[in-house]
C-alpha cells in the first residue's frame, strides 16, 4: 500500500510540470478550436442560402489566420477590431500561439563575448525573441478558453450556422 501511495504522490517540480502541460495544451487547443470552428462554419457557408455566394475557395486559398477570419466577418458583417475586446485576445493567443510554434526544444547556454563591437551577430540575441512560457499559468489558460468559447457563440449568432460533426461506426 505504502509503494503504491509513493509512485502517486508527486513532487513540487512533477506537480508543476504537470500543470504547466495542462495548461499548455488547453491554451493550444483553445486558438485551436477557434481556427476549427471557424473552417467549419466556412465549408458549411456555401451550402447555406444565405451565404450561397461565399468564396469557399479564395477562404481556403487564404494562407494567413487573419484573413480566412476577416473573410468570415465579412460575410456576417462584423467589424474586426484587433485592438480591443475578443478579437484583441484572439490576437494575443495567435501571437502566443506563434511563439510555441516556433520555439526551440532546447535551451542555448550563454556566450561570452569578449569583442561587442566585432562579434559575429548570430552570438547576439534576436531582439523579436520572446518566452511563451511566461504566459502558460491558470490566468492565461481560462482567458484563452473563455475567448474560444466566445468566439463560437459570436460566429453561432451572427451567421446562424452551427456545424455538428457526427460519426457512426458499425462493426
Amino acid at each position: 500500500m505504502i509503494g503504491q501511495a509513493a509512485e502517486v504522490v508527486q513532487t513540487g517540480d512533477e506537480l508543476r510540470e504537470r500543470q504547466f502541460s495542462s495548461y499548455l495544451g488547453s491554451m493550444l487547443l483553445s486558438f485551436c478550436a477557434i481556427e476549427s470552428f471557424s473552417a467549419s462554419v466556412a465549408f458549411t457557408m456555401p451550402t447555406t442560402e444565405r451565404f450561397g455566394s461565399f468564396d469557399f475557395p479564395r477562404y481556403v486559398a487564404s494562407r494567413r489566420f487573419w484573413d480566412k477570419l476577416q473573410n468570415l466577418c465579412d460575410v456576417v458583417g462584423h467589424k474586426i477590431d484587433k485592438s480591443q475586446g475578443l478579437f484583441q485576445t484572439i490576437a494575443d493567443m495567435q501571437q502566443w500561439r506563434n511563439l510555441v510554434t516556433h520555439s526551440a526544444p532546447y535551451r542555448i547556454e550563454s556566450t561570452t563575448v569578449a569583442d561587442i563591437t566585432h562579434a559575429p551577430t548570430k552570438l547576439h540575441r534576436n531582439l523579436r525573441a520572446q518566452e511563451y512560457t511566461r504566459k502558460v499559468d491558470l490566468a492565461h489558460a481560462k482567458k484563452f478558453y473563455e475567448a474560444a468559447v466566445e468566439y463560437v457563440a459570436f460566429l453561432k449568432d451572427a451567421s446562424g450556422i452551427e456545424p455538428r460533426a457526427m460519426a457512426k461506426y458499425t462493426v
